[in-house]
């Protein structure tokens, strides 16, 4: 990751919380602005459009995302395939708990909001969840060879299954205010068990 100045760190951080609290679209450059602290001339030396801005603030997420979650948990081969998968739900439910419930998922929330009007966030956010299905894939790849997951898994089905009802369940928990369906996925891992 190339080293960032100040400013731009400020404004990416403020636009980031103000885009997963309120959503792209209502949020004001003009409330931008106030959250960071810079003015509003500083906005656009870094960031020529606001479309530009939530691109940004987006390909950070995902890199954060990438290296934390999809790297640091799923693709953790020091750790069994069964572990991992529970050390990520547990992840998404912590983060919930911790009050994030109310906000949901900020690339489900910009999938949602964005991705039929504006191609290169759908492309973006595409690519994301589709690296992410193949760090689950990879995951139960590993799980099946280890005696963790079922031998007739298939896993590419299944990958996909696991990240659309965990972007569900997130979505529910948002509408319900509580990350109760999220610790329902966690339940579903027995039906990958071994017999």
């Amino acid at each position: 990751m190339r080293r960032e100045c100040g400013n731009r760190v400020r404004i990416l951080d403020a636009a980031a919380r103000l885009f997963h609290r309120r959503g792209f679209q209502p949020t004001s450059l003009d409330e931008i602005v106030a959250a960071s602290g810079v003015c509003r001339s500083n906005l656009y030396y870094h960031f020529a459009s606001k479309e530009e801005l939530g691109l940004a603030v987006l390909d950070r997420l995902a890199e954060r995302f990438g290296a934390d979650v999809i790297e640091g948990t799923l693709r953790d081969e020091r750790v069994p395939a069964r572990r991992r998968l529970e050390r990520f739900l547990a992840a998404v439910t912590d983060g919930l708990e911790a009050g994030a419930v109310s906000r949901g998922c900020p690339f489900g929330n910009l999938v949602a909001e964005l991705a039929g009007d504006h191609p290169e966030f759908r492309a973006r956010l595409g690519e994301l969840f589709h690296k992410w299905e193949e760090a689950v894939v990879a995951c139960l790849r590993d799980g099946v060879r280890g005696g963790d997951f079922r031998s007739d898994l298939d896993v590419d089905r299944v990958a996909t299954t696991l990240v659309s009802q965990l972007e569900g369940a997130v979505l529910l928990s948002k509408a319900y205010g509580h990350a109760g369906p999220v610790r329902a996925v966690q339940a579903t891992l027995i039906l990958l068990e071994s017999r």
